[in-house]
């Protein structure tokens, strides 16, 4: 009995440890990218200001996991990777600054502007679809308001596919960049809608 009591107490231990050195091996992204110094605020000075409200996207999506489409009806989280942040945040984070760049003349915050004639930027993402391929198939509404916040000035759809980047880096590195790219095709179309608003 003392024998077996020893194995099954080392098979656990075994099984801790591998726990823990699985968890040890994960990377942390994000979808925005580093930025080399910041945007000077004077670039904006005097311009409209845009607030990007917090992205929505589904729940099942809103979680720090990696999650890939492994069939039709399943999904399954990465057991090598993660985000630093939900979901959610992570598209938000990642679209201002690319708007930002794209609007140069607009200020484009995450904060409640102080200005009362600011415009709010609404995204709701449908489908946010990764493959183990890479393959990664993204699917947004989103609608500009008005100053009075219930004024639709302009609203429109997109769809957009990425697929993986090569260049050496890790699988998941590509995975995760394919999904960065999906979203700056977002931020282009969603600057392209502002652009065609009157001042």
């Amino acid at each position: 009995m003392t024998s077996l009591r020893a194995i099954a107490l080392a098979a656990l231990i075994s099984i801790a440890v591998g726990c823990m050195s699985h968890r040890e091996r994960q990377h942390v992204y994000t979808l925005n990218a580093a930025l080399d110094a910041p945007r000077s605020a004077e670039a904006a000075l005097g311009g409209p200001e845009l607030q990007i409200q917090r992205v929505l996207v589904p729940d099942y999506l809103d979680t720090t996991d990696l999650l890939l489409r492994v069939g039709t009806h399943e999904i399954r989280e990465s057991y090598t990777a993660r985000f630093g942040e939900r979901l959610s945040l992570g598209i938000t984070h990642a679209l201002r600054p690319d708007l930002a760049v794209r609007l140069p003349l607009d200020t484009v915050t995450l904060a409640q502007p102080a200005d009362k004639s600011a415009r709010q930027i609404l995204v709701t993402i449908d489908v946010f679809d990764v493959w183990q391929n890479g393959h990664c198939l993204l699917t947004a509404n989103w609608s500009i308001l008005g100053a009075d916040r219930r004024g639709v000035l302009s609203a429109d759809r997109g769809t957009f596919v990425t697929e993986p980047v090569g260049g050496g880096i890790s699988k998941d590195a590509a995975i995760v960049s394919a999904m960065a790219d999906a979203v700056r095709q977002l931020a282009a179309r969603i600057a392209s809608t502002v652009q065609t608003l009157p001042p």
